[in-house]
Order: structure tokens, then sequence, then C-alpha cells
């Protein structure tokens, strides 16, 4: 018995049995091996299922401009397509039935039926690639063509496919087949940088997908399999044929005729096609714009270069194309003048424009230069760090002229322009220059910004202090203080600034003192149209109503009688101030109306001198007809602030006090010609609490009338020869200008909601802090900025400064000039 056991066992089926068991067995572990390697290689690259119900294509962002007509009606013009990929995508139900079952038929003609991997589809595949001697259909399912492009690489690798295979098994779980095949009609690339159908129709027919006719659905359909080799505009007669399959397939499968299919196939092909335009990045209007948009967009955290390049935006912007237009033309038509007269160089005379909506801080229209942009693609209107722009010249003495309005000074406060220097230390002197050696007289400040007296400038800086005007300006400005650099050489704008922080600065006067915040766009929207942000316009107070107030009518000089006549507008308010920095290398006017702001800068790129440079001559003509033409075409009729200016509290610096200070004065100066503001109640010398008040010249031989007695209180012991004396008479020969709080009349802390500068003899000055507002609101309505703390009438100066950095040196090496300002 033992004998027949052993037999049975050791015959040679057992054996073989046993053996095959054993590889079964083994094989078995190895694809449970194999399987779960692959399942753990295909987590790594799986999104999780959150990010898989989320999938969108990438798409093509879309910037718009903004026309806002009279009527109340709004338009839009396309400025610019940016993506990585030029895809647009669109819904399902828009897709015409016969391009989807075009698409299936050479693609995936099972793909209702399979669950992902479509076996007889593979197998089919090969028997009619066989057949024909060529690939005419594919063994992947539409959802394995998705995965691999959007998850997986195009490798061929057995990795890479199982990856392929188990990835579309589970995409199948996660999405309905229509989710899918919309997803891939989207995705898919149909050549010369087109992806999706959306793209594709427009790229090859200029026309929207659901206008589709069967033959180019077709055409379409035949591409991604070879979308070069297929291409109609690289071969038309190889994409014929290749459409002709796709019908072909389709009459098989009973999607269409045979009717239809021999309909279709006798379409025309060159005829329908457009002209080739390569799809990607393109900016098609105003592009310093749309570059400077698509700058602040990537940078902003909110958004950044994936979601612009790649997240199917569409950004509506503020810029208006026309006028964005007319800015180019008259822009462009003056720089060309300038060249030929040879004022400006042929090859690097340029111009730069920026114009914005004073109230919402809007960009109208940017110019940031003139010419192809393809040639020159810098910026000149904004061009960011770590270029800032260029000198602005006297244009940046209404800033100053706003801290001396802040500090209590007024229009009506007079300053010498005769010839000074300013002590740097170590023996070292600034001697500044006037435009013209006449202008040594003493000026209101009204009329020292109309004739543009740099002199005058100097003296304001000296009295309101570097400090004071450096923090204030960088807070109209809107930039960083260390960007204006703390020199004597400020005053005659020495810190470079471009044209956009120019007129956004200059909308800061005319809206009041409320600084707007620049606006590049009022609302994006994702693909499908469902809102992402709208932008509100903003603005912060950054200056006192009537110190605004009283720098506008002061800019309304410069126009009226002064460097800006030709910036006049018959019939519209405007102000406005020239720039023209020394060797007439730079050319500016930035100018106002109640409703824009404008800042035109002209001049060489190589900084190289022009000839005979004016700000008024140069720039201010271009200022004139944009505002001009603009404002007709927008309708804008608004009004400059009303109410009062700022009143003096303090004392200028004439020429007499110059004198006096240094005990050089022999003799009374003559009183004969000057002009002197006095109080219309009492005749007398104006103070700062006079209501109304005059300006009148002294004639020969008439003496200084003593203080108004009426508004101010006692006369001072000695009325000399002033434009102005203090409220305080100064006992101990030196005054001291304090912030007073309205309410407590103790100094100002910083919640104080009302003050006013005053001036006090420096042994009385009032001491303390106010102790009503202390900290906490300062009541319903919002609360003013802070004033900056008082800088000393005479600013400290380092033993050691930094020369001036207000000139451009013409070599390495060489000496600065003085910046001067042209009168023109």
């Amino acid at each position: 018995m033992a004998r027949t056991k052993r037999k049975r066992y050791g015959h040679p089926i057992v054996r073989f049995f046993r053996v095959v068991n054993a590889l079964i067995c083994i094989l078995a572990v190895g694809i449970a091996a194999f399987g779960l390697g692959g399942l753990q290689s295909v987590r790594a690259v799986m999104p999780p299922d959150a990010d898989l119900t989320q999938y969108r294509p990438l798409g093509t962002t879309f910037i718009y401009s903004t026309e806002r007509n009279r009527d109340g009606t709004v338009g839009h013009t396309l400025l610019a397509k940016i993506a990585k990929e030029d895809r647009e995508p669109v819904d399902l139900s828009k897709v015409p039935i016969h391009l989807r079952q075009a698409s299936l038929a050479v693609e995936d003609a099972r793909f209702y039926q399979h669950r992902g991997i479509d076996p007889k589809g593979i197998l089919r595949a090969a028997v009619a690639n066989f057949r024909s001697g060529a690939i005419q259909q594919g063994g992947s399912t539409i959802t394995q063509q998705l995965v691999k492009n959007v998850w997986l690489s195009q490798e061929r690798t057995i990795d890479r496919k199982l990856k392929e295979l188990l990835l579309a098994l589970q995409f199948e779980r996660k999405f309905s087949k229509d989710e899918i095949l919309q997803m891939y009609l989207n995705e898919v690339y149909y050549g010369h940088g087109a992806y999706g159908v959306q793209t594709a129709a427009h790229t090859f027919f200029g026309k929207d997908v659901s206008d589709l006719t069967l033959g180019e659905s077709a055409l379409l359909a035949g591409l991604p399999r070879s979308p070069t080799r297929y291409s109609p505009y690289e071969d038309a007669g190889r994409c014929k044929r290749r459409r002709r399959v796709v019908l072909n397939e389709m009459t098989r499968f009973g999607m269409i005729t045979a009717e239809r299919a021999v309909e279709a196939d006798d379409e025309q092909i060159k005829s329908r096609l457009i002209p080739l335009q390569e799809r990607g990045i393109a900016a098609l209007q105003a592009p310093y714009f749309t570059n400077l948009l698509i700058r602040e967009l990537c940078r902003d955290p909110r958004y950044g270069v994936d979601a612009v390049y790649k997240g199917g935006l569409r950004i509506y912007t503020t810029l208006d194309i026309r006028a964005q237009n007319i800015a180019e033309k008259r822009l462009t038509e003056q720089v060309i003048s300038l060249r030929k007269q040879r004022r400006i160089r042929a090859t690097t005379g340029q111009g730069a424009l920026a114009l914005v909506s004073v109230n919402s801080g809007d960009i109208v229209a940017l110019v940031g230069g003139v010419g192809d942009y393809k040639d020159n693609q810098f910026n000149r209107a904004h061009p960011g760090p770590p270029h800032y722009g260029r000198q602005p010249g006297s244009s940046f003495k209404p800033y100053l002229f706003a801290t001396a309005f802040e500090s209590g000074y007024s229009p009506n406060s007079s300053f010498s322009g005769s010839a000074l220097s300013w002590r740097l230390g170590a023996g070292r002197y600034w001697t500044p220059k006037n435009y013209s050696p006449s202008q040594g007289g003493n000026y209101t400040l009204r009329n020292a910004l109309a004739a543009s007296v740099n002199l005058v400038a100097v003296r304001v800086l000296r009295k309101v202090g570097i400090q004071k005007a450096q923090r204030y300006t960088a807070r109209i400005l809107n930039i960083p203080k260390e960007r204006i650099r703390a020199v004597p050489a400020m005053a005659l704008g020495s810190s470079e600034l471009s044209p956009l922080e120019q007129a956004l600065g200059y909308a800061t006067f005319a809206a009041g003192g409320l600084r707007p915040t620049m606006r590049l766009y009022y609302e994006i929207r994702d693909y499908k149209g469902d809102l992402i942000e709208r932008r509100d316009p903003e603005q912060v107070r950054v200056i006192s109503r009537p110190a605004a107030i009283s720098l506008v009518s002061c800019l309304g000089s410069v126009v009226s009688y002064g460097t800006g006549r030709r910036a006049r507008i018959p019939g519209l308010q405007c102000g406005g101030k020239t720039g023209t920095t020394s060797g007439d290398r730079d050319a500016w006017w930035v100018g106002i109306t109640p409703d824009l702001s404008c800042a035109v800068w002209v001049g060489n790129d190589d900084n190289k001198p022009m000839s005979r440079a004016a700000g008024g001559k140069f720039s201010a003509p271009v200022w004139r007809d944009v505002v001009r033409d603009v404002t007709a075409l927008l309708g804008l009729n608004g009004k400059f602030p009303e109410g009062a200016g700022v009143r003096a509290s303090r004392q200028g610096e004439t020429a007499e006090e110059e004198e006096e200070e240094e005990e050089e004065v022999i003799e009374p100066p003559t009183t004969a010609g000057r002009t002197i503001t006095v109080c219309t109640s009492s005749g007398g010398l104006a103070t700062a609490y006079c209501p109304d008040t005059v300006e009148r010249s002294l004639g020969p031989g008439e003496p200084m009338p003593g203080r108004c007695r009426i508004h101010g209180g006692a006369a001072p012991p000695d009325t000399h020869s002033t434009d102005e004396v203090h409220d305080v008479p100064d006992t101990g020969g030196r005054t001291v200008t304090v912030t007073i709080c309205v309410d407590s009349g103790m100094p100002a802390g910083p919640h104080c909601p009302d003050t006013v500068e005053r001036s006090f003899p420096a042994s009385s000055a009032p001491g303390g802090r106010c102790t009503i507002h202390g900290g906490g609101s300062s009541g319903p309505g919002p609360t003013p900025p802070a004033d900056p703390p008082d800088e000393p009438d005479t600013p400290d100066v380092p033993d050691t400064p930094e020369p001036p950095a207000d000139i451009p040196l013409d070599e390495p090496g060489g000496q600065p000039d003085p910046i001067t300002e042209d009168a023109g």
C-alpha cells in the first residue's frame, strides 16, 4: 500500500502540476507586488480627490479696456491675451454634436461603453492599423489621453503606461462621461499654439466653436493625432485625406449618413482658413499699460504668475482705449516734430505720458514711449525698480509748497529770490541759481510758483525743514520716503519720479488733499464669468483741504500768467507746473483739471541735453491737447474743491530779514514797489487772523503800514520792513512754530482732530501735550492723519553731508551743475 502511494505522488504528471502550481503562486505574488508598487507610484502623481473634482484646464487670460460713454453705456475692447498655453475653455453644451462625434469616431468610438480602459478598442485599433499599413486609430481611450496630458509625461515606458491605466480607472469613478469629454476637448492640442476646441476654431476658421460646419469639425477632430503633420497650413492635401478618414469612421459607426459625409468632404479647406497668426502671448494694444498690469498682478500674492498666465482670467481694466489713442497720437506727433527740429535726438529722443482720474486714481491712458513697442519695451511712464524715472526739476515744487502750506505759510507769504549759499559743513556751500538774474526780488509764494523762482523754493525748504518736506512729499506720492533724497537740492527736484507717480501726486491736490490709490482694473472674473474681485476706489487724506485749495489756486496762476501759459484750455479750470532740469535734460508739464491729472515728460533716453528745452514748450502743448480732447470725449464737467485756503501763521524770509539776521544792514531798504498783504478792514499789515486780505504795492516814499490792530492783538515793539510779521512778538530774536490743538490750546498730539500751527518766542513756547485727545477715536467721521513732527525753522546740516544729488554729471568725475528752471 505504501509503495502504491509513493508511486502515485512520484508520478511525473503529479510533479508537473506541482511545479505549475508553484509558478502560478509566484506569478500571482509578483503581479500583486507589481500592482501594489504601481498603485504607490500612482498615488505619488495623483492629486487628492478634492483637486480632482476641481480640475480645470489651463486657460488664456484676456485683458480688456473699459469705455464709459456719455449715455451711460459701457463697452470693452480686447487689449491683450496672455497664456502659457493659448486656451479658452468652453462648456460641452456649446460644442456641436458633430464635432463631439467626429472626435469620438477617430479617438474612442466605444467611449460611452467602457470604464476608462477598452480592450476591444485596443484590439480593433491594432487590426485596423495592420490592414491599412499606417496608424489610423489609437488604442488609448479618451480618458487615458486626458490623464496622460494632465498628470503624466509623454515618455514611452511600462511604468508610465501602468500609471495611465490606473489613473484612467480612478478618473472614471470621479467624473461622468460628459465631464470627461468636456475636459478632453478643452485640453487637447490642435497645433499652432491652439489648445482646446474653442481656441482651435478661432485659430483656423476665425469663428466660435458652436458655428463650425461638419467639414470643419472633421478637420479639427483629425488634428490631435499629429497636429504638425496634418496641419492645413502645412499640407492641405494631407489634411484633406485625414479629414476623409474621420468622415468615413463617422459613417461606419452610424453617426452621419454617407450623403452628409460626401457633402462635407467636398468643402474647400484653403478658402475657409483665416490667415495664420501664431497663438501665444500677445499684447495687442496699449502694451505699456498691459505689461504694467501683468507685472502688478504677478506680484500680487492673491494671484501670482500661475493665475495670470494659466488661470483663464477676464480682467476689465480702467484704461479707455479712445483716450489711449488720443494720448499716443498727440505725444507721437510732438516727439516726431521735436526730432525733426533737432531739439531732441533723432534716435534717443522720447516721451511719456500718464493720465489718471482725479478722484478714483484710475489710469485712463498710459504711454511709455514713442515708436514700435517691439523695438523698445522700456516703460518710461512708470519703469519700476530699480529705475524710478527722471528728475522732475521744478515740477517737484508743488510738493514742497504743500508742506509750506501745512506749516503755517500761505500763498501770500513773502520770500526773497535773491542769491544765497546753503552751508553744507566743513567749509562747503551749495549755491543754487535762478533761471533769470532778474528774479532777485521778493515774491509771494503764489508768484514764485508761477515764475518758477528757484531760490524762493530753496528758502521755503530751509524754513520748513528737509525732513518734514521729505515726509510730506513721500506721503503725497505714496512712495517710500527714502526715495526722496534728504538734501538741500530736494527743493529743485533732485530725486527721480515717474510720470505716473507725478500724475497721482498732483491728483491729490485736485481732490482736496485726498490721495487716490492707483487703480488698474475694475474687476476680475474667471473663465466662466464668475466674479473673483471687484476693486473699489480708495482715497486717503494726506494734506488738509485748505492746503490743497491754496495749492490748486497757485497752480492755476502758473497757467494764467506763469510758465505754463501754453497749457491754458479756454473754458476749463486747470493748473499745473513746468519742470526743466539742468542741462536741458528733462522737460516736464504736470497739470490738473477737476477731473483729470496728467503728466508729460520729454527727453533723451541717453540723458543727453536737448536744445533750448522747456517744459512749457515741449510738454505743456501735449497735455493741453490730450486733456482737452479727453474731457470733451468723456463729457467731464467737475469743479475744483471750494472753500477757504490756508492763512499764514508764520513769517516768510525776505531779503531784508536775511540782511538783518546777518547784521549787514547799513541803511533801511527802500519800500517803493514792494508788494504787501494788508487787511481790508484796518489797512494794516495782515495777520494770520485777518478774514479778508488783499495784495498791493507801496508807492514811492510811502511808509510801511503798521500791523493790523483789529485781528491779532498789540503790535510788536518794532515794525521793520517785512511782508508779514509774527502774531506774537519775538522778544528773544527767534521764534518757534508749534502745532496747537484747537480744543485744548496745548501742543497737539497724534490724535488731535483739529490743529493749527502758531509761532511763539523761543523763551515762551508752550510745552506739554494735549490732555483731551490722548489716544482714542477723535469722534465720528474720518480722522485726518497726524501731522509729522515739526522741523526747526533752520534744519540742522551734518558736518560732513553728501553733496547735493540734484545734478546729473556730464561725465564721470565731472562737477555737478546747478539745477535751473526754464521760465518758459
